[in-house]
């Protein structure tokens, strides 16, 4: 009977010891922000009744608890970046547009559909919280960089 049970016992600890397979906890990010598909824009704005880029953010991380910087030039140093051929849904993809010298747009990352089709979520001062490619005409020059969060 020892026998049997020191068998059993050795073999939940070798099970117990297996790797588990990687889990994307960073999806929960893409989660919570593609609730807010559909809000309008608004400078400065972070709730429901208008908000802009940085502000999607900064509610995301809000409703997990996390303190969050407000502007998306200091959230882009928060985080360690990744390469563009490394983005996984719940990364934050940062942005310059217009005559800037500093990062000024910012995104979380949703899914991954191709190579040339990585969809981001952010709120676009023409059309509110939406989803966009990466790879368009227009973001795609615009792209500065991708951080990974640890949640």
């Amino acid at each position: 009977m020892r026998k049997v049970f020191f068998i059993i016992l050795i073999s939940l600890v070798f099970h117990s010891c297996r790797k588990a397979p990687a889990v994307n906890r960073n999806a929960v990010l893409t989660d919570i922000s593609l609730r807010y598909k559909g809000t309008p824009y608004k400078y400065g704005g972070n709730t429901t009744a208008g908000m802009d880029c940085s502000g999607l953010v900064f509610r995301t991380f809000s409703e997990l608890g996390h303190p969050f910087p407000r502007s998306s030039y200091e959230q882009a140093e928060i985080f360690p970046a990744v390469r563009k051929t490394e983005i996984q849904p719940g990364d934050l993809v940062y942005f310059k547009i217009g005559k800037t010298s500093r990062i000024n747009h910012t995104g979380i990352v949703t899914r991954i559909v191709s190579k040339e089709v990585i969809l981001f979520v952010h709120s676009s001062s023409s059309a509110g919280v939406r989803e966009d490619n990466l790879y368009s005409n227009y973001w795609k020059p615009k792209f500065v960089k991708a951080t990974r969060p640890k949640i």
